[in-house]
């Protein structure tokens, strides 16, 4: 699991490590250092190659420029080309010392013309902007970065490509796209909300050297998190050699319609799911001509009808609803009628859109899965809103509606009143209807085994274990054969690879 920050955070735990007496000039050089290897190990031996370094004013150009001098002294040809005046004392420091070394160097200005630069460029280094960059490129900057586009050699952006706003992640249209960025220290939040990601290249997360005593002050608490594929083995639920059953808890599932039989399949695939993710007891609430389907497509499960789950609840530990419901005001009360705010809830699909026509507060003990289409009814927004800020959305979703959001998408955003941690495993074969469902069904299983827990940490490591799966399934079948039921199957083999 890695920390995320925002770029201020990342500059207030500079400030902290520099209070402590870390030299930032050594944080400099430990940032250069690490870049160094990485190419190294990305690239090859740098000896006789020609690199372009681009460098700014401030300190991510004195980055740039400490790792030009590792460079020349490794045997390599860099090249500098300044775009404006270096400013910061680290940065200076620097420069002096690559001039000493006689590094060649050009002034970019409107009146250099694009032949000053050097041809025949085995490696482009940016090192302009870093986390400094908002807004709108200068002309003179966007039209280095057309020329050197045209150069066609793999680009290393240290920390953040120049034209990325680290904050939001969005691109600027002449941004300068980077074959391999090395994020310093920590990944910056625009890192993972970007929807340009081909133009990060390989984000490499590269340790600066920041002391474990620089996070303790307030404003780093409660920091946004990353899951990795490294951190299901830990999250997995345990199971007692002698464990029965009724110990694995109990879950409820209020899904699918008649006249929808696919709605049927897939609420019949979200228990398979529930099933295949260690629930120990499923029962669905249906209306009595689909318990034949239900009972045939989960044999294991068992069901009631509506008339007798409304006279006598069953007994449950977790009750989900949602797929394939239809919208009627009769569900709705349905689902009342079954839900109990004192027990964890899974709310998927119809539940959702129901609840943005009867918007309330769930408490916290509810787990809200919404794709951007539900997202955007549950805000009264629109879906390209969602999609432009999804960690605001996510955060507004669970100020007004409560428990846990998991806001699903490439990176899924998981938030409850407290934390955030984003998912960013996962695969594109799991873009396919169906696959929501069977998240649903798997947060629901660890709900019920991981009852002690916040319910925040059951839907990580639902998003996670379902997102491994997703990789499973397209390793096994490609990236555009895998079905839901290729990646509930894919959940075993994931977590028998991690016991």
């Amino acid at each position: 699991m890695q920390t995320i920050l925002m770029p201020a955070q990342m500059r207030l735990l500079e400030e902290q490590a520099f209070s402590l007496g870390v030299p930032s000039l050594l944080l400099m050089e430990n940032a250069a250092r690490g870049a160094y290897a990485e190419i190294i190990r990305t690239y090859g031996d740098v000896r006789g190659k020609q690199i372009l370094f681009l460098i700014g004013t401030g300190n991510n150009g004195g980055d740039g420029l400490a790792l030009a001098r590792l460079c020349k002294l490794a045997g390599a040809h860099p090249f500098l080309v300044l775009t404006g005046e270096v400013k910061t004392p680290d940065a200076q420091a620097n420069l002096r010392y690559v001039k000493a070394l006689g590094i060649p160097m050009l002034n970019w200005t409107s009146a250099v013309a694009e032949t000053a630069l050097p041809h025949g460029v085995d490696l482009i280094v940016d090192a302009v902007y870093g986390t400094g960059f908002h807004g709108e490129l200068p002309a003179q900057a966007g039209r280095l970065f057309r020329c050197v586009a045209q150069f066609q050699a793999p680009c290393v952006a240290i920390d953040v490509p120049s034209g990325m706003d680290s904050l939001t992640g969005h691109f600027h249209l002449q941004a300068l796209p980077a074959s391999l960025t090395l994020a310093l220290g920590h990944y910056k939040i625009g890192h993972l909300l970007t929807r340009s990601p081909e133009l990060l290249g390989t984000l490499h997360l590269m340790p600066i050297g920041i002391p474990d005593k620089a996070y303790e002050i307030p404003a780093l608490d409660n920091l946004i998190t990353s899951l990795d594929a490294e951190d299901l083995q830990t999250r997995l639920p345990k199971r007692l050699p002698n464990a029965h059953k009724g110990d694995n808890g109990r879950v409820l599932l209020y899904m699918g319609s008649m006249g929808m039989a696919g709605a049927a399949a897939m609420a019949a695939q979200a228990a398979e799911a529930c099933l295949r993710s260690g629930a120990g007891l499923l029962t669905f609430v249906c209306e009595p001509d689909l318990i034949p389907i239900f009972q045939t497509l989960v044999p294991n499960a068992t069901c009631v009808t509506l008339d007798q789950a409304r006279k006598n609840r069953p007994k449950y530990d977790v009750f989900a609803s949602g797929c394939g419901l239809g919208q009627s005001e009769a569900i709705w009360e349905n689902i009342l009628s079954l839900w109990d705010r004192e027990k964890p809830s899974v709310w998927d699909a119809d539940a959702l859109n129901l609840l943005a026509r009867h918007p309330m507060n769930l408490g916290g003990k509810a787990v809200l899965t919404p794709h951007p289409g539900e997202a955007a009814r549950l805000l009264d927004a629109s879906p390209s809103d969602i999609v432009f800020d999804p960690l605001a959305a996510a955060f507004e979703l669970q100020r007004r509606y409560g428990g846990t959001v998991v806001l699903k998408g490439a990176n899924t955003f998981i938030r409850d009143a407290r934390s955030t941690a984003i998912n960013r495993v996962g695969s594109p074969a799991l873009a396919k209807g169906g696959s929501g469902d069977a998240l649903a069904g798997i947060i629901a299983a660890l709900l019920a085994q991981q009852g002690k827990e916040a319910p925040i940490e059951s839907a990580k490591t639902a998003c996670l274990w379902h997102g491994m799966a997703g990789k499973a399934a397209q390793a096994r079948l490609g990236v555009l054969s895998p079905l839901t039921g290729d990646v509930i199957s894919s959940l075993g083999l994931v977590a028998k690879a991690n016991e």
